[in-house]
Parts: C-alpha cells; sequence; structure tokens
C-alpha cells in the first residue's frame, strides 16, 4: 500500500508542476502572439490574456525597459482589436471554438498549415526578432533582459504551448474514434445475442 501511495503522490505532484509550467507558458504564449494572431475564441482573451498583460507589465516594470513598454501599448491595441474581431465573428454566428487562440495570419503562408505554422513558424520568426533584439541592445551597450529575453523565451514556449495542445487534440480525436470502436462492438454483439429473436 505504501509504494502505491507513493507512486500516487508522485504522479499528482508531477501533474501538478506540469500544470504550473503549462499555464505559465500559455500566459508569455498569449503575451507574444497577440499581434500575430487573428479570429480568436471569446475564452482564449480571457484570464490568460489579463496574465498576459500582468506578466508583461511586471517584466517591464523589473527591467525599465522602454522598449518593453512599447511592445505591452501594442500588444493592449492588438488585444482591443482582437476583442472587436471575436464580437464581430461571434454575433454573425460564425463556429469557432471558445478556446481557439487565434489563426497565424502572419505567418500560415510560410508554414502553409495552422500546425506548422503555429508550432515551428512562429518561434523561428519571434527567435528571429529576439536575437536581432538582443544584438541591437548589445551594439547599444543596453540591458538585454527586457525585450530581447522576453521574445527570447517564446522559442521556448510557442511550440511548448502547440505541441501540447495538439496532443490533447489528438487524444480527443482518438477518444472519439475508440468510442466509435466501441459501438461498433456493442452493435455486433447486441445483434448476435438478440438480432434472431
Amino acid at each position: 500500500m505504501e509504494p502505491q501511495q507513493q507512486r500516487n503522490d508522485m504522479v499528482q505532484e508531477w501533474k501538478q508542476s506540469f500544470n504550473a509550467v503549462w499555464n505559465v507558458a500559455v500566459i508569455h504564449q498569449r503575451a507574444i502572439v497577440m499581434p500575430f494572431r487573428k479570429n480568436w475564441g471569446p475564452r482564449a482573451l480571457g484570464t490568460s490574456c489579463f496574465f498576459a498583460l500582468a506578466l508583461m507589465f511586471l517584466w517591464a516594470a523589473f527591467t525599465n525597459d522602454p522598449f518593453l513598454w512599447a511592445w505591452l501599448g501594442l500588444w493592449v491595441l492588438c488585444f482591443l482589436k482582437r476583442r472587436s474581431e471575436t464580437a464581430i465573428i461571434t454575433k454573425s454566428g460564425a463556429r469557432i471554438h471558445s478556446e481557439y487562440d487565434g489563426f497565424p495570419h502572419g505567418t500560415i503562408h510560410l508554414g502553409r498549415t495552422e500546425k506548422v505554422a503555429k508550432r515551428f513558424i512562429e518561434p523561428l520568426f519571434v527567435g528571429a526578432c529576439g536575437i536581432t533584439v538582443f544584438w541591437l541592445y548589445q551594439d547599444q551597450g543596453w540591458s538585454p533582459y527586457g525585450l530581447p529575453y522576453f521574445l527570447l523565451a517564446g522559442v521556448f514556449t510557442l511550440p511548448f504551448v502547440e505541441a501540447v495542445k495538439q496532443q490533447i487534440w489528438e487524444r480527443r480525436i482518438q477518444g472519439m474514434n475508440d468510442a466509435r470502436v466501441e459501438q461498433e462492438a456493442a452493435m455486433n454483439e447486441y445483434r448476435e445475442r438478440y438480432g434472431e429473436q
């Protein structure tokens, strides 16, 4: 009983740690991709975006980076625009998932599919921007702890968030397929038992 309880406790601790990392990654992802995506789901623009705003505010206040403050201002403008787009989409009756985190209109041409654009092209683009800004800061003798490191962190958070979301989606599809197979098997067994009566 003791070893089983220890395993359960370890699994529970791992899940809590993963969920904490996941939530921080989603918050950081929202703080970066808002300008690059459109047609968001209404709930995707909710709590995580509030915490993204808080994250940017604290990061900018801590580093005192004027360009990160400018990014925060741009983000707020884009957020307001995305909210209005979402309201228009919702009123038009179009069907969109409430947690949909935006269509990558800025990078879809290079990625060809939404999955590739979100998982690979966006992180590469954000990383290239981060490296460029980092070099500019280094050239000017400024501390890179503001906007450069903020963007460079997206190289890790963006693909992580998308990989987890795609895994969750694949499991849902597999669950639906399993349910269909189980239903067919149950129907076949029912017919075998009661079909001849």
